[in-house]
């Protein structure tokens, strides 16, 4: 009994935890969405749109992620530009090659 209690209580941290870094973290492949449909489900990071071309890039940011996605002016998704996890210290551009 007092073991199912502690995983219960690790899992409701987990998931609290999960929720305040990003609603990113509760999506699954991101090909999957429009750029209006992950605006609505990611309300809680700022927010930057800039255009370039023929491509929307959307910069979604809170004090542990940073993530641009770039998307065409329709809004279908692209591809992921770059991530950055912050308290990881780690930067990731994505190029065509990758």
């Amino acid at each position: 009994m007092f073991e199912c209690n502690f995983l219960n209580s690790n899992k409701m941290v987990l998931n609290k935890f999960l929720s305040e870094f990003s609603g990113f973290s509760k999506l699954d492949d991101l090909s999957r969405y429009t750029c209006d449909e992950l605006m609505d489900l990611i309300q809680n990071m700022e927010v930057k749109v800039s255009y370039e071309d023929v491509y929307k890039y959307v910069t979604w940011e809170n004090n542990q992620l940073a993530i641009t996605i770039c998307f065409g002016l329709s809004g279908e998704f692209k591809h992921i530009d770059r991530e950055v996890w912050k308290d990881l210290n780690v930067d990731i551009s994505h190029t065509e090659e990758d």
